[in-house]
């Protein structure tokens, strides 16, 4: 990890009716770093997560990419997004093409590789996670855990310098989580900065350089896996024992 930061929120708020999902958030994510949010259901995490991506417009406070304010409506979003990635609970993947397909229409679209380079890389990153012969397949011939780590390959075919992930493992049959989470393992080990959202918190800790605890759309504490799991607050304390 470098001291160079990457993403930053400041002051972030996002409101729907009745509601303020994120309550005035700031935070910092340097280059190579690799930060889980955790928390109760409800507490926030996923929505913020979304408003790093712009996917969700805040409704105050800005984010910052490498110091400079993202603004989501302006016509570098698509840009922006290319850098920093995002892997959902659902995997999202188009069931009219092929897994190859998948992997190289965003790369091709943006014009950030040839039809022929996305390819060769696609197939390069299939291999990797041992799905070469499924190139061809549909992601209805996938089982989840397969679907969820083409999804993965699928932004790093873009070769962002972040990426988001939104409880990745929470869709996925019990004995699927463990590929999805080995893969995710070794790209935090080659230096790829991630921040995700999880109820897995054995995972995280294990994983982890740093925690963001969230409840009720604020951040409570962040700091190491030992410092959170050994927290005073009152709440913290009372979310791990509850989990543990």
């Amino acid at each position: 990890m470098s001291d160079e930061i990457i993403l930053e929120a400041c002051s972030l708020i996002k409101e729907f009716p009745a509601l303020r999902a994120v309550d005035n958030v700031s935070f910092s994510v340097h280059k190579g770093e690799t930060v889980f949010i955790v928390g109760p259901s409800g507490s926030g995490k996923s929505t913020f997560l979304r408003c790093l991506n712009m996917l969700e417009k805040p409704t105050g406070g800005e984010v910052l990419f490498h110091g400079k304010p993202i603004n989501a409506d302006s016509r570098g979003i698509n840009s922006y997004r290319s850098k920093v990635g995002m892997v959902f609970q659902h995997f999202n993947l188009f069931p009219h093409l092929t897994i190859r397909q998948n992997i190289t229409l965003a790369p091709v679209k943006t014009g950030l590789l040839t039809e022929v380079q996305a390819e060769k890389k696609a197939d390069i990153l299939l291999q990797r996670i041992g799905l070469l012969d499924k190139a061809d397949a549909y992601p209805m011939q996938l089982s989840g855990g397969q679907k969820q780590r083409v999804a993965i390959i699928r932004a790093c075919a873009m070769s962002p310098e972040i990426l988001l992930f939104d409880e990745p493992t929470s869709a996925l049959d019990p004995e699927m989580v463990g590929e999805v989470q080995s893969l995710m393992k070794d790209l935090a080990a080659e230096g790829m900065t991630m921040i995700v959202v999880t109820h897995e918190i054995t995972f995280a800790a294990e994983v982890a350089d740093r925690m963001v605890f969230m409840d009720h759309g604020k951040i409570l504490e962040v700091g190491t896996p030992t410092q959170l799991m050994n927290s005073d607050n009152p709440r913290i304390k009372e979310f791990f024992t509850n989990v543990l």
